[in-house]
């Protein structure tokens, strides 16, 4: 069998929902590279022309990694690179939890400026992020409902040339783990010839997975949420993102 290197492709996620478990995990492909300086963010139209220079000279056995809003033309934009695309997904209400306390540590993000005003305490930052709002900062654009904001990562899911992984599969037991990390090999590699005994590789993948060694790791645990929100943020959640949740295939 040959030694063939795997085409360039792309890792997308929702924030907070394991980019970097991610990332762990497909750089436990031996030679697997992604430069951890590079990432491209948000809607297309935002990009700058180097920025896109960038995906275009992407090596083979490599990836980029970001978060990407579904747009055509960003769909349009990666199939003409024939890049695959690995998409992750977590409960949307552990990515709220974590999204909250994550937005006050980083002085560049647009809601920084209203989640660390005076008085706004971190039930304000849940409600803020689940209704949606007006940020503060002149110029920020308003920040859609927790369901609109959501979907706009997971209208990639279903898409040609997407695979969709989730972070629960990936933390909930090894049976799983592996059971998804063999998915992500089938899907990247298809036809192509390699010579790697496809469980060895599933094992050198699931063993590069060092949650504590990513710098933005906070608790990585499934669930987390009942611990953090009230009834009334709950009930708040299910009105705005119940759907959301029946359609995920998440319990409310």
């Amino acid at each position: 069998m040959t030694n063939t290197k795997l085409p360039r492709f792309l890792l997308n996620s929702i924030p907070k929902s394991g980019t970097h478990l991610l990332k762990q995990l497909l750089l436990g492909v031996p030679g697997m590279q992604n430069d951890p300086f590079i990432g491209m963010y948000g809607h297309y139209h935002y990009q700058t022309a180097e920025k896109l220079a960038t995906a275009r000279t992407l090596p083979d056995h490599s990836f980029l990694n970001g978060h990407f809003h579904y747009s055509t033309e960003w769909e349009t934009f990666f199939e003409e690179l024939k890049m695959k695309q690995v998409f992750v997904l977590r409960d949307p209400r552990d990515v709220l939890v974590s999204y909250a306390h994550f937005i006050p540590k980083v002085p560049l993000h647009h809601l920084y400026g209203t989640f660390t005003q005076e008085n706004f305490s971190l039930n304000d930052r849940f409600r803020f992020l689940i209704e949606g709002g007006q940020p503060i900062t002149s110029g920020v654009a308003f920040q859609s409902d927790i369901s609109e904001w959501y979907r706009s990562f997971s209208d990639w899911m279903g898409r040609p040339n997407v695979h969709s992984v989730r972070f629960e599969d990936l933390m909930s037991s090894e049976e799983n783990r592996r059971k998804a990390t063999g998915e992500i090999i089938d899907f990247l590699w298809g036809n192509i010839a390699h010579s790697y005994n496809r469980e060895e590789l599933i094992t050198k993948m699931t063993a590069n997975i060092k949650p504590q060694e990513s710098v933005t790791f906070r608790k990585g645990k499934i669930g987390s949420w009942r611990e953090e929100l009230n009834g009334e943020l709950e009930a708040l959640f299910i009105k705005h993102a119940g759907q959301l949740l029946d359609e995920l295939g998440y319990e409310r």
